[in-house]
């Protein structure tokens, strides 16, 4: 593990995990595989209900982008989350909060949610922060911030370090920010 020092001077540089993006992959191909399925058999049987049906599309549609991303992800090889002495970039999702300098970050917390570990960042202006954000993106985030009141969040699945040892390198280099600024 960095000390402080050498995490503010050092730039660390994450990529995702090609295990996990496989799994991932896999696991959103047989979401899509049933979504199809209750859409065929929603659509053949008399009656059986719209629900059926409704759920297929979301089912398939919603994990047919998950595994669009997924797989960009396996081949476009740039670094999920870079962390230096200016800030962090994170690309760790598709819903990835970008460029983040030290003194935008509020709070930097390690939190499970759903049986999934995340690293979550509060910011001190959330709404210039939305107000760059377009699109599907946006809304995203603005869920995820109803959910969980943290716009930012870096999940496990995103990086190959241990959730734990990449929240204590954030968490460091940022209070060193602070300390610095």
């Amino acid at each position: 593990m960095m000390n402080i020092q050498q995490s503010f001077t050092k730039e660390h540089v994450e990529y995702p995990s090609a295990k996990k993006l496989i799994g991932l992959a896999f696991a959103s191909m047989v979401f899509v595989a049933v979504g199809i399925l209750l859409i065929v058999v929603g659509q053949s049987e008399e009656e059986t209900p719209i629900i059926m049906v409704i759920i297929g599309f979301i089912s398939a549609g919603f994990f047919g982008l998950c595994l669009i991303y997924c797989l960009y992800r396996l081949m476009n090889k740039k670094a999920s989350i870079i962390i230096n002495g200016d800030g962090i970039l994170d690309n760790s999702s598709y819903i990835g909060g970008g460029l983040l300098k030290w003194s935008d970050i509020q709070d930097v917390v390690l939190y499970e949610f759903m049986g999934q570990r995340f690293i979550g960042l509060k910011l001190h202006d959330t709404e210039r922060f939305m107000a760059q954000q377009s699109g599907m993106k946006k809304a995203l985030i603005r869920m995820n911030k109803r959910m969980i009141n943290m716009p930012v969040n870096i999940p496990q699945s995103g990086v190959r370090m241990p959730l734990d040892q990449l929240y204590v390198l954030i968490r460091e280099t940022w209070m060193n920010a602070a300390v610095r600024g």
